[in-house]
């Protein structure tokens, strides 16, 4: 069974294939230019809908018609969702500069009540350089420049570009294909090559030329939502991949003197869902290639960008045998939500989240061998659950919130399983109110030693390691070597060094904790030595140090 891939929301509009649309509605021109029909520059089809503008200036749109307009405004019926226009503009260069308005998407409500936004000027081409491309753009966005007329964006009728060419042009500078409006994509059906599958449909560009889903070189851009499963599936779904790069696409214009996000912040990410209510009818994500019991390769790179809140929300999975595996995936720059769900079937094995909001496991997940690092979000790397199973995983650089945030105090103590912790402002933030210990365990053990937020304890097995030599440098066997605990006294270590000078003891208690080490050796019939006395501290670490002792002059 292959993908069935449809758009979520109204769907095509214009298929730009005639001046007279067969998807209904109409081209034309108004300003100085001329409109016809390319069969030599195109996208879907055979042809597209073609401009030319030399010296001149007009507006190349499309008429959805009178009673088909499209109402994007609060509680409309195209609410939320965006147009996808895909351009072609050869001559950048030619085109109004910054300050006299550049390249424009108009959309009107009227010929004479619209809104503009600049997409591209002469003196910046807004890393453009005229070339096929999909703009998406949310109408409800505010324009460049303040709207002309009465513009309402409930009732969208007219489409296209505003082309302002300063110079003489050869030909047609202008180019508009096939144009979509809606959320995403919605992804059913079963594939092992899900991300390619989705480039290969949505630029078939005989049959289509939808701008969701793109590749250039090696990278795979999307714009907008993937929707994978749906809540009113009929059969199973399962999308399957490994080795790709997912780059979530920027569409920007120009507004207040800057290059800002044509989308809202929300407007893209992968969500997951299966049936509302029929167990048979799950849905199965998996990414990457199993690597022993516990750890993966060959993972997706999927990564946002800095203009939209990125998300990854997989918590819609409701059936018991639904299934997320993920295995060596990385995700990057994900700014929205990285949600996962309660089912200790699901597995992310040497995964690694760097620059992303907070982590929420959301129950019992298989967690093992991931990195958390340099997380964007002001809390935590990773919200602990009471249901968490992680061990094996690395924290690093945590630096603009903690590593772990810790929400309760219901389990405590906790154990925290060859869980390593390196560079972060804080290992831990507790902030659940209460006191919390955290028990450190594994080999090597585990080794948080800072936090924020309410008390943490931490606990664990650490080794205390003390060395005692002479002023030679030699070792000294047979000293009695001592560790105290200072708050009270309680001894923690007391025997004599071995042939090699070390006195060693596993300590299993709180860590830092203040200690004094005590050093004696003065037997009788060998060389005798003055006590030695030091106040130190057992890290997270332990203790490791070297004593010397000096021969005492007065009792030889």
């Amino acid at each position: 069974m292959a993908l069935t891939i449809t758009i979520e929301g109204k769907g095509v509009i214009a298929n730009s294939d005639g001046l007279t649309d067969s998807a209904g509605g109409s081209w034309t021109e108004l300003g100085a230019g001329s409109i016809s029909l390319s069969t030599e520059t195109y996208l879907y089809g055979s042809s597209c809908v073609a401009g030319a503008y030399s010296n001149k200036a007009g507006w190349h749109y499309f008429d959805i018609g009178s009673g088909n307009e499209l109402d994007f405004d609060t509680a409309g019926s195209e609410e939320g969702q965006f147009i996808y226009l895909p351009i072609f503009n050869p001559t950048p260069g030619l085109n109004e500069s910054i300050s006299n308005g550049g390249l424009r998407i108009r959309i009107g409500s009227s010929t004479t009540a619209y809104r503009e936004w600049m997409i591209l000027a002469s003196d910046d081409f807004n890393e453009w350089t005229g070339s096929w491309k999909t703009f998406v753009l949310d109408p409800t966005k505010p324009g460049s420049v303040s709207d002309t007329g009465s513009f309402d964006v409930g009732a969208v009728r007219y489409i296209g570009i505003y082309v302002d060419a300063t110079a003489l042009a050869k030909g047609d500078n202008i180019f508009i294909d096939q144009i979509a409006v809606g959320f995403g994509l919605r992804v059913t059906g079963t594939s092992t090559t899900g991300w390619q599958d989705l480039v290969d449909y949505c630029t078939d560009y005989p049959n289509r030329a939808w701008g969701m889903v793109e590749k250039r070189g090696d990278t795979i851009y999307v714009k907008g939502k993937i929707f994978i499963g749906a809540t009113d599936q009929t059969a199973a779904t399962s999308f399957a991949d490994s080795g790709k790069i997912i780059q979530f696409e920027k569409s920007e214009y120009y507004y207040s003197a800057a290059w800002v996000s044509t989308l809202p912040t929300d407007a893209c990410g992968i969500v997951l869902e299966d049936h509302a209510s029929n167990d048979s009818y799950t849905t199965t994500y998996s990414d990457g290639v199993a690597v022993g019991s516990d750890a993966g390769r060959s993972g997706s790179s999927i990564s946002g960008n800095d203009n939209e809140n990125v998300e990854i929300d997989f918590s819609g999975l409701t059936r018991a045998n639904s299934l997320i595996t993920l295995y060596g995936t990385k995700f990057n720059k994900i700014y929205g939500q990285l949600d996962f769900t309660d089912d200790s079937n699901h597995k992310y094995f040497s995964c690694s989240f760097a620059d992303c909001v907070q982590v929420v496991p959301g129950g019992a997940a298989v967690i093992r061998n991931c990195i958390f690092a340099e997380t964007a979000d002001a809390d935590a790397a990773l919200l602990w659950d009471e249901d968490i199973d992680i061990q094996d995983c690395n924290f690093i650089a945590n630096t603009t919130g903690a590593a772990i945030e810790m929400p309760s105090a219901a389990g405590t103590p906790y154990s925290y399983t060859r869980l390593y912790f390196d560079g972060n402002t804080y290992d831990v933030l507790n902030s659940s109110g209460s006191a919390i210990t955290i028990n450190k365990s594994g080999t090597p053990a585990s080794d948080p030693s800072t936090y924020e937020g309410s008390s943490v304890t931490f606990q664990g097995s650490v080794d205390i390691t003390i060395t005692v030599k002479d002023a030679d440098g030699n070792v000294l066997e047979n000293v009695q070597t001592a560790v105290y605990k200072l708050s009270d006294r309680s001894e923690l270590m007391n025997e004599d060094t071995n042939a090699s000078g070390v006195a060693a003891e596993t300590y299993s208690g709180s860590t830092p904790v203040n200690v004094e080490v005590r050093c004696r050796k003065a037997s009788t019939g060998a060389t005798k030595y003055l006590n030695f006395s030091s106040n130190q501290e057992i890290s997270s670490s332990g203790l490791t140090m070297t004593v010397t002792l000096l021969e005492d002059p007065n009792n030889p």
